[in-house]
């Protein structure tokens, strides 16, 4: 080294030499450096929880948003115009069916009333007098019969006496003759009164009949001036008050029964079959309802028979097992709906999933994938929630990995540092 340096000093000095004698320094560093000991790093072992795999029947549940509706839900209208006299009720009053709610002015109705009435009575006279005719027409008919009988007999005895013993005149027969007619017309006439007098009965009935029908039309028109509680309930809404102008259909007051509250909620489609499968096999299907601080217990009734247009869900009724004294009508709430228990499932935490339907399982000390078939999910009682597998693979000897791994992958060396124990649901019935 000292030597190179000599020999340096003697090169003749300028830029290029000085280049060159740099190089060739480093190149000489370089060359004589001493080489660092490789150091082999251990591969990191991943810390996970684990769960054993113990398949069981466990039943899904949706967590769902519901509108708390009343199956006896009434909107009473005005059925005639008419100012509003009389508002005996306010919001949130209790009513009985038949309590007298709001009173309209009937003025007009009543006269109406009055009317009919009268052209009803006068058509009962019409009847009256037309059917006392008929029996004086039948009395006076047996006595017209009866002085017919005597003509013929009169005509009769002419005749003998006029061809047999020439006792009286031609002129005296014919007499005889024109009184038997005159009597035939006499009775002719008098049947065709009688008949005339029932179909002018039969007429007069007729118009009775429509005349009730309008006297009856016209007492309905009063009766709608007092509108009355159609069933026991509460008043929800009321929309007039005294001196209010309404026309035929105008909105007067809400009514609802408390007794006959339900819940609508949406189930999506594609739990749809599952829900329909419950109810055709008699399976109940309980729901917890969350309303405020208030906790409510339900259960599935029905479910609508067409797809909410744009929705993609379902209309599905839930009826509460007691009626609850504070939801009101038109709230918001939150329900949790059990479905039917699937058979072989298993409840992993959510952070067991990756992707949709891929679990990772312990294999040795490292981690091994494993598709399954995603069945649903179940929301516990503390508001967590879990979701259910199933895979024919999966059975209790098999260890699925509960934590969320970054890095997760096939082959990545894991450590189990506590087994986690059974999910709640692992651990709960099946249901009612």
């Amino acid at each position: 080294m000292h030597r190179l340096l000599k020999a340096m000093r003697r090169v003749r000095r300028g830029p290029t030499a000085v280049l060159l004698g740099a190089l060739a320094l480093a190149a000489l560093l370089v060359s004589t450096r001493p080489e660092r000991p490789r150091i082999e790093l251990p591969e990191r072992a991943w810390p996970v929880n684990t769960m054993a795999a113990v398949p069981g029947d466990i039943r899904p549940s949706l967590e769902l948003y519901g509108r708390i509706e009343a199956r006896e839900d009434a909107r009473l209208s005005a059925a005639l115009d008419g100012d509003v006299l009389e508002v005996r009720v306010q919001d949130g009053d209790s009513v009985s069916q038949g309590d007298l709610l709001i009173v309209l002015d009937g003025q007009d109705a009543r006269l109406e009333f009055i009317q009919r009435d009268a052209d009803l009575n006068e058509i009962e006279a019409q009847i009256s007098l037309e059917q006392q005719r008929i029996v004086r027409n039948r009395e006076a008919l047996v006595n017209e019969e009866e002085l017919l009988a005597l003509s013929e007999s009169n005509t009769a005895r002419a005749r003998t006496l006029f061809t047999e013993d020439k006792l009286i005149s031609q002129a005296n027969v014919d007499e005889s003759v024109e009184e038997l007619k005159r009597q035939q017309l006499a009775v002719t006439s008098r049947l065709l009164l009688i008949e005339e007098s029932q179909n002018k009965v039969r007429q007069l009935k007729a118009q009775r009949t429509r005349a009730e029908a309008l006297r009856d039309r016209a007492q309905l028109e009063v009766d709608r001036t007092r509108i009355l509680a159609p069933f026991d309930g509460a008043v929800s809404e009321v929309e007039v008050s005294v001196g209010d102008r309404v026309r035929i259909g105008d909105a007067m007051l809400r009514l609802h029964n408390p007794d006959q509250l339900e819940l609508r909620a949406q189930v999506p489609t594609r739990y749809v079959p599952r829900v329909r499968s419950g109810l055709a096999n008699s399976i109940a299907m309980p729901a917890d309802v969350e309303s405020g601080s208030a906790r409510y217990s339900a259960r599935l009734e029905r479910i609508s028979g067409q797809t909410r247009e744009g929705a993609g869900s379902v209309d599905a009724f839930l009826r509460f097992r007691d009626a609850p004294a504070t939801a009101n009508l038109g709230a918001t709430v939150r329900v949790v709906l059990s479905l039917p228990a699937e058979p072989n499932t298993i409840a992993v935490p959510a952070a067991a999933v990756y992707g949709r339907d891929r679990v990772f399982t312990v294999d040795g000390e490292r981690m091994a994938g494993l598709d399954v078939e995603r069945v649903g999910e179940r929301v516990l009682p503390d508001g967590g929630s879990e979701v259910l597998i199933r895979s024919p693979r999966l059975d209790e000897s098999v260890d699925i990995i509960t934590t969320k791994v970054a890095s997760a992958a096939d082959g990545l060396l894991v450590s189990v540092t506590q087994p986690s124990p059974a999910p709640l649901s692992a651990k709960l019935a099946a249901g009612p």
